[in-house]
């Protein structure tokens, strides 16, 4: 239950909206797919045309912003002088994307969550291109791995959505130069770790954990009270406890149940009575958060994306308070080796070219270009284009940039970062990272990413398991997710350890009178197709060892 809740009545709405919207024959009018033989194309397929052009781009992310700028941004100009294509973005929540589907008023492109209810509607009711047509055609040199088609093949057999981040076995290799990574890492910044006499090295149990942010509470940092601990993420440090997703016979355990979720809402709730997470750490949005992570404010935190912009922010105000990677908690009670998910390997966004999009060829063609190699590092996040030379086939950071992040880093952020992330992948960016960092932040990447003390699992087997959206199921495990997610903030808040494990039991009873068993029997007959899929019997490292 990672996700957010999914607006499942909405999602009905627009499954309704979209076959009434379809022609006689059940699909989509495709007046704007060329029936012509493919043009005769250029060396790279993006050069073919290169005259002014207009994409029209909505993301279905409320927080996502991207303003078109090449005068005053290198990516978006080197873009435009490569290709000839502005993007006109636009975005929103997924209320506005389903209102963007019944009106039949989708752009060019589309942008959601791998994982929306939205795209496999979008899929099955041919409200999307099939790629694999559209690139053979207009841009056979696009640059994606062939097990991301197979991943996200539809069972009619096409391909419609790319994915960002993804991770396949093509390149996750050390021929290729690509790995698996999680972001289930904790943090801590190095200056108070200092005033208090400790070590990241400390904070690997969690004895020594709660030891440090008990040091911290009462310190103040300019002028303001340290806050010990955000981030706070249950999954992640049942997980550092030992968490088993898979039992011995390879079926799917559900995480909630685990002893290992709650001994970490027993942690949680232990931090929150001694005072070191505050009631706002359930309440505050990702803003918020980051704006405390950036004042200094905060102490320790869990999450890579918890930490990583405000952190660049904080240390170009003041170089000594510099936040660093402290691994994990290396277990709980049980003793069991932490096992830690990769980043969801099969995707973090899915983009799609919609039945309305206009110039195919151009689509096709800006799509290929921005798979490539020197655009995937020119779009990938803390790249960006005029920012590094390739020496021995490894990036170099250019001087005047490093100088120029660290003197203000917003304002450098602004001039050379895309904002476009929707293509990248990242085990191209992994392919040209050099063992020899430049920067503090390459430094500690290097440290986290290369950590031999962690195993990191693949993660697309528990990434497919959701129902499809307008099923009942879909309705299920969104009133699950709604319920569960304000019960759990209740059993950590609990005055006690034994009436946070009360209150976790008669949520798990409240749970299992909704009906949550009929979802896991699907959820793990989903993930068995996703092994088949693969060609595994285990997917768990524990079971396949």
């Amino acid at each position: 239950m990672k996700r957010g809740i999914i607006a499942v009545i909405a999602a009905m709405a627009v499954f309704a909206a979209i076959m009434a919207g379809c022609n006689g024959r059940g699909i989509p009018d495709l007046n704007n797919t060329p029936n012509d033989e493919p043009p005769v194309l250029a060396d790279n397929s993006w050069e073919t045309d290169t005259s002014p052009h207009t994409i029209k781009w909505f993301v279905a992310y409320d927080w996502y912003a991207k303003t078109w700028n090449p005068g005053g941004n290198t990516s978006d100009a080197k873009l435009l002088e490569k290709t000839g294509i502005t993007l006109e973005m636009s975005s929103g929540d997924t209320d506005k994307l389903n209102a963007l589907i019944a009106s039949g008023s989708l752009p060019d492109l589309v942008t959601m969550d791998i994982t929306a209810t939205q795209r496999t509607l979008l899929e099955n009711n041919s409200r999307v291109l099939p790629l694999d047509k559209l690139f053979a055609d207009y841009a056979p040199d696009v640059n994606i791995p062939s097990s991301m088609k197979d991943w996200l093949r539809n069972p009619d057999g096409n391909w419609y959505a790319i994915a960002s981040y993804y991770y396949g076995p093509e390149r996750v290799n050390s021929e290729f130069g690509g790995f698996l990574v999680t972001h289930n890492n904790n943090f801590a910044r190095q200056d108070l770790l200092d005033r208090i006499n400790m070590s990241t090295d400390d904070l690997r149990t969690k004895s020594g954990f709660l030891t440090a942010l008990r040091a911290v509470k009462g310190l103040q940092y300019d002028g303001m009270d340290v806050v010990p601990f955000t981030g706070w993420w249950t999954q992640n440090f049942a997980a550092q406890f030992g968490m088993d997703l898979e039992d011995k016979d390879g079926n799917l355990l559900s995480m909630i149940r685990q002893p290992e979720w709650l001994e970490a809402l027993k942690f949680a709730n232990q931090m929150y009575r001694e005072g070191l997470v505050t009631d706002e750490e359930f309440t505050q949005n990702q803003a918020q958060r980051d704006q405390k992570v950036a004042s200094g404010r905060v102490f320790a935190a869990s999450g890579t994306m918890t930490v990583q912009s405000p952190k660049e922010a904080l240390y170009a105000y003041d170089p000594n308070a510099l936040i660093v990677y402290a691994g994990q908690i290396q277990g709980g009670d049980n003793g069991k080796t932490p096992l830690l998910e990769g980043v969801a390997s099969g995707g973090w966004t899915a983009t799609m070219v919609t039945t309305n999009a206009k110039n195919l060829p151009r689509i096709a063609q800006f799509i290929s270009y921005m798979t490539q190699e020197e655009a995937t590092l020119d779009a990938g996040p803390a790249i960006g284009a005029d920012t590094y030379d390739i020496a021995d086939g490894k990036m170099v950071r250019k001087p005047k940039v490093i100088e120029a992040f660290e003197k203000d880093y917003q304002a450098a952020k602004s001039k050379y970062f895309m904002n476009v992330e929707f293509f990248v992948d990242w085990t191209i960016i992994q392919k040209y990272t050099s063992d020899e960092p430049q920067t503090i932040w390459e430094a500690q990447a290097l440290v986290m990413e290369k950590d031999s003390r962690i195993t990191v699992y693949d993660s697309k087997t528990f990434q497919s398991i959701s129902p499809d959206g307008g099923t009942d199921l879909a309705a299920l495990r969104a009133n699950l997710e709604a319920y569960y997610d304000t019960a759990e903030k209740q059993i950590i808040m609990a005055p006690s350890e034994e009436d946070c494990e009360r209150v976790y039991y008669e949520v798990i009873k409240t749970m299992e009178d909704m009906g949550w068993a009929e979802l896991e029997r699907y959820q793990n007959e989903k993930y068995q197709d996703a092994k088949e899929k693969l060609g595994v019997k285990y997917a768990w490292p524990r079971n396949s060892n």
